[in-house]
């Protein structure tokens, strides 16, 4: 009896433990899937949070390289834009130097007016300024500064100098061809000055100034310069003028530079008082030579301006056709 209820009791009890194993078997199930599922979740929001970081850079780099893009296109406008400029700076310093300089030619051909002016004389403007001349249908038209103003106007200034600026220690060819600005300082070249007065008959007038402000003016009412096959030999007409007549022993001379010697004198006048001109035994007057503030002769100087050799601040040269 006792093992009958004994047996019975321990089937009882291992059933209910089984049962128990079983209960607690599921409840494990359903925590594990439980938590699977969390994870899941976690591992997709991460995913999704990935997703919209990677996009997120994807446009700040799209940005970023619409950005570089502009900006080389702005630099290279500007590049583009900074050549043209450049272009048109160059363009315009080349057009004032060649209107700056005195050699500075207009090839002839079909298109120059046939009734271009011959001198300043025929210059149909009577505001002083640079004016394109031909001085005949054989010669290449040129650049002249027209005087339109003083002593009635019409004057072709051959020689001008005021400050300095240009140096007029030159040699033969400078002196031939035409230097300095003709703007400015200057002198036109013998070349030109033969073949403006050996086309017509042509005078002369001569401005000075002193340091001192003092002005005086030689004229003479014939001027020619020969060829330079006559190493430009210079003609000279009457005086008249405040300023006494300095070139009485220049007349009929040739023209001398510092390596050319065409004087009359045992030395080299050109090259020994460094000034261009036309020498005898020297000269009573110079105005090719040094631009100083002196008395001595050793700077631009007209004897006859004051009777001494005191150096001149201005002096202007000016042929007109008669």
């Amino acid at each position: 009896m006792k093992l009958s209820v004994y047996f019975t009791l321990i089937c009882i009890t291992f059933s209910n433990v089984r049962s128990n194993a079983d209960a607690n078997q599921d409840t494990l199930s359903a925590n594990g899937v439980e938590t699977l599922l969390r994870k899941l979740e976690n591992i997709d929001r991460k995913l999704l949070e990935l997703q919209n970081g990677q996009n997120e850079l994807q446009n700040q780099i799209a940005s970023i390289k619409a950005s570089q893009e502009k900006t080389l296109a702005d630099l290279s406008a500007l590049q583009n834009q900074s050549l043209v400029i450049l272009e048109h700076q160059v363009a315009a310093a080349s057009h004032v130097q060649s209107s700056a300089t005195v050699v500075n030619y207009m090839p002839l051909n079909s298109q120059l007016p046939t009734s271009m002016a011959t001198s300043c004389k025929n210059v149909h403007n009577n505001a002083s300024g640079v004016y394109l001349i031909r001085v005949n249908n054989d010669i290449t038209p040129f650049n002249v500064f027209c005087e339109q103003e003083k002593f009635d106007g019409g004057w072709t200034v051959v020689q001008h100098r005021f400050n300095g600026s240009v140096d007029f220690n030159r040699d033969w060819v400078a002196y031939r061809d035409g230097f300095g600005d003709i703007e400015r300082e200057f002198w036109l070249g013998l070349e030109k000055m033969h073949q403006i007065t050996t086309e017509r008959p042509h005078e002369i007038v001569i401005e000075m100034k002193d340091f001192r402000g003092n002005y005086a003016y030689a004229r003479y009412n014939q001027f020619k310069i020969g060829s330079e096959s006559e190493q430009y030999k210079i003609t000279l007409g009457r005086h008249t003028g405040s300023a006494r007549d300095s070139m009485q022993d220049n007349k009929n001379m040739k023209f001398s530079t510092k390596d050319r010697d065409n004087d009359k004198s045992s030395s080299h006048c050109a090259q020994k008082f460094e000034g261009a001109w036309w020498h005898k035994d020297c000269t009573l007057a110079n105005l090719n030579k040094r631009y100083k503030n002196l008395s001595n002769g050793d700077a631009i100087y007209w004897y006859g301006f004051r009777n001494d050799h005191r150096g001149l601040s201005y002096t202007r040269m000016m042929i007109r056709e008669i």
